[in-house]
């Protein structure tokens, strides 16, 4: 398939050609992060802490998922299955050969969709959503003829996974913006949707303001951004009622773990690439890095450090994604780091071994690894350069309508955590809001059906009428 586009600044057309992309990473390099982790050193435990999760990750947690990754996690499984499960290709612009999912509709009605990871995900976060957006009749969760379908495109940002870096300059969430919309109109995509949340969200508003001829409507999961100002029309009182998520952002990146005091500095977001010394060495260290980002849901009631938990994994929670199913049996050889049978806190040991949430042990190595195998030096700085644009991020209003998916705790208060609804409406033109229950930091992974119907129904309100006003419902 030939690569056309009508910006001036891409490269000539018959350079630009798609090439279907099946990911394949040498034995060589394999070998030797395995031989890293073998020769892993844990850091001592803080003393005596009252609470020691505030000082990171904690070690009782790191150590079964490092046992994990030595003796049962296997690359070439995943590796398999996802060039199996999703149509990868790649194709140069600027002379930089970026990676991306395309899979197209059957549906002669079918809308492009730009789904747009952040930090800490990559192009797999998506992999749960793909099939069901673009085949509402056969996936679940099921439809009709009358849902709407979807083109879905989902590129890796330069530098993530398996796309290649682009020059410092254009490392930001404005390179990666403009990026992205080349990649849709040469697919023949003019106009189309975008979903993105957390960062994701952060490139696709700067999409919208970049490309406002490009954007038919903009999709998202509990959105961040700035308290809006006096000139918008709100009152003091109404601003002041809600905590600002986006307060202080010359000490809080969002997606960079904050200092402990304004007085200190982060080095990974100040200085990113001397954090990138020891993060490309340790594939362990990336690992808690990982898991500081993520943040993934501990038990409610996680056993002691002297007494873990059993973890057994039965066979009916096996996924297509475990080395078992792929035919290929777990490594026998033992990590010396700890007594067989521990299981971090992210694990449910009062339900007989089920997981208690998506971020099972082979889930967490998996977005490890697509750091881990291109480095995570590009990202680190990609997040750096991209925070210079957050203060001018959120100056105007843009007509691309938004549709918004909330979810929240039933025990948290008004305005914890999340933007209040209302502020949205000083940035763009909110179409729908949907309200539903529970702990979500990455919808894409966590809550996919949901997210599913949710996109289906925003295209479906746009379709059928213009919004004058927002939608708002509660999900089931």
């Amino acid at each position: 398939m030939a690569w056309s586009s009508s910006s001036k600044s891409q490269s000539p057309p018959e350079l630009n050609v798609v090439q279907p992309y099946r990911m394949h990473v040498s034995q060589k390099y394999l070998d030797l992060t395995r031989q890293k982790l073998e020769l892993t050193r844990l850091p001592r435990e803080p003393r005596f802490a009252q609470n020691e999760v505030d000082f990171g990750v904690v070690k009782h947690d790191l150590e079964p998922l490092l046992d994990h990754w030595l003796e049962s996690y296997d690359w070439r499984a995943q590796e398999l299955y996802y060039n199996d499960a999703l149509p990868q290709f790649r194709v140069p612009i600027n002379a930089t050969r970026l990676h991306y999912v395309h899979q197209r509709s059957a549906s002669a009605s079918a809308i492009p969709l730009l789904i747009i990871h952040g930090w800490p995900e990559s192009f797999i976060t998506s992999s749960k959503v793909i099939d069901a957006l673009c085949n509402p009749i056969t996936t679940p969760p099921r439809g009709d003829d009358s849902i709407q379908a979807f083109h879905v495109v989902v590129p890796s940002i330069p530098g993530f996974a398996f796309s290649e870096p682009v020059p410092e300059v254009a490392n930001n969430i404005h390179g990666t913006a403009e990026v992205f919309d080349a990649l849709m109109k040469g697919l023949g995509y003019g106009r189309y949707m975008i979903h993105g949340s957390g960062w994701g969200f952060r490139i696709a508003r700067m999409l919208t303001l970049l490309h406002p001829e490009s954007c038919l409507a903009l999709h998202t999961v509990n959105p961040e951004v700035p308290a809006p100002r006096s000139t918008f029309g709100y009152l003091t009182e109404d601003v002041a009622a809600f905590s600002d998520p986006m307060s202080n952002l010359s000490l809080h990146t969002p997606g960079l773990t904050p200092p402990l005091t304004p007085a200190l500095s982060n080095p990974v977001r100040d200085r990113p690439q001397t954090s990138a010394y020891a993060l490309c060495d340790s594939p362990i260290g990336l690992m808690a890095h990982m898991l500081d980002a993520i943040q993934p849901p501990r038990a409610a009631n996680p056993s002691p450090a002297h007494s873990p938990a059993t973890l057994r994994i039965p066979p009916s929670i096996a996924s297509p994604m475990t080395p078992q199913s792929a035919g290929v049996s777990p490594q026998s050889s033992r990590s010396p780091h700890s007594p067989a049978g521990e299981a971090p806190a992210y694990w449910d040991s009062g339900s007989g071994g089920q997981l208690a949430s998506p971020w099972s042990p082979m889930a967490l190595v998996n977005w490890t690894m697509l750091y881990w195998l291109p480095g995570p030096e590009v990202a680190l700085r990609w997040l750096t350069n991209s925070s210079h644009f957050l203060p001018t991020l959120w100056t105007g209003f843009n007509m691309c309508p938004i549709g918004v998916t909330l979810f929240r705790e039933a025990t948290m208060g008004a305005g914890e955590h999340h933007t209040p609804p209302q502020w949205l409406e000083a940035y763009h033109r909110v179409a729908m809001i949907k309200r539903r229950e529970g702990r979500v930091r990455f919808a894409l992974w966590e809550r996919p059906g949901d997210v599913v119907l949710d996109i289906r129904e925003f295209a479906g309100l746009l379709n059928s009428r213009p919004p004058t006003g927002p939608s708002i419902t509660n999900g089931m």
